[in-house]
């Protein structure tokens, strides 16, 4: 049994590849999978995670974002959230910051509400990559 399904987390898969073409001319071509884990009880957290870009930092103008303390994370990582008490206590962990990190700078976005956990992941493997599951550990003890 794998470690998520000791958790009593269930995955769906799904693989994504988007390409890049200009008059036809195929530039780049990225495969990723969309996990969507299926928690074993509702969580607390209703929260988001996004890649900072210029539109979220103009928008962090009107909207005052959770902030970690993390500098680099805070500076790569856009969060929304419902639940920034739960939040801002799930994110005290390094290595969940860095886990969350790496799944949305190198895959997608990342949401956990209720039940779903849902995360996107570079390539096409089976399997859960190290970082999904220090998230879902986290997720999980969280509550």
């Amino acid at each position: 049994m794998s470690e998520l399904g000791k958790l009593g987390i269930t995955v769906a898969r799904e693989h994504q590849t988007n390409s890049t073409s200009v008059q036809g001319l195929e530039l780049s071509t990225t495969e990723t999978t969309k996990l969507t884990l299926t928690l074993p009880r509702a969580s607390k957290l209703v929260v988001g995670f996004v890649p900072e870009s210029t539109g979220k930092k103009l928008i962090k103008l009107f909207k005052r974002e959770l902030q970690t303390g993390d500098e680099h994370f805070d500076s790569e990582i856009y969060i929304t959230t419902d639940s920034p008490g739960e939040t801002k206590a799930f994110l005290e962990d390094e290595d969940v910051r860095n886990a969350i990190g790496f799944c949305v700078t190198t895959g997608g976005p990342l949401q956990i509400e209720g039940r779903t956990l849902s995360v996107h992941v570079t390539g096409n493997e089976e399997g859960e990559p190290n970082e999904v599951l220090t998230i879902a550990r986290a997720v999980v003890a969280a509550g």
